[in-house]
């Protein structure tokens, strides 16, 4: 019987300045078993940032958000709202606006389809 190779990571994240801001960028899936690491470092990052510049969280990369990911987004967007900084989402791809969509989280969220754009917005 042939070994089964430990599994690899199943979400990335990485942290870049742009300006006073902050991109976070997350690779993989957001669901119970990884949404607690995103948790744990979305709060760092918004302990950390500098209001009132963004931060903006790249879910372009993302394949699977679920309701515990959804959980995550939220919390960290009130936790930046209190620390007076706003917080962007950028995701194009169905998987994430679908479910975002369908619990109403799109009029509480502000979705960008590029990074780019996401700086761009004004307050």
């Amino acid at each position: 019987m042939s070994e089964v190779p430990p599994p690899g990571p199943m979400l990335g994240i990485a942290d870049q300045r742009r300006g006073s801001s902050v991109v976070v960028t997350v690779e993989g899936d957001i669901d119970l078993c990884t949404g607690p690491d995103l948790d744990r470092h979305l709060r760092d990052v918004v302990r950390t940032a500098r209001s009132p510049h963004p931060i903006i969280v790249d879910l372009s990369e993302v394949a699977f958000l679920g309701s515990c990911g959804l959980s995550v987004l939220l919390r960290a967007h009130q936790a930046a709202e209190d620390n007076g900084t706003p917080l962007r989402i950028v995701a194009r791809q169905r998987a994430i606006l679908r479910p975002v969509q369908a619990v109403g989280l799109d009029t509480v969220l502000r979705v960008h389809p590029c990074v780019e754009e996401a700086l761009a917005q004004g307050g």
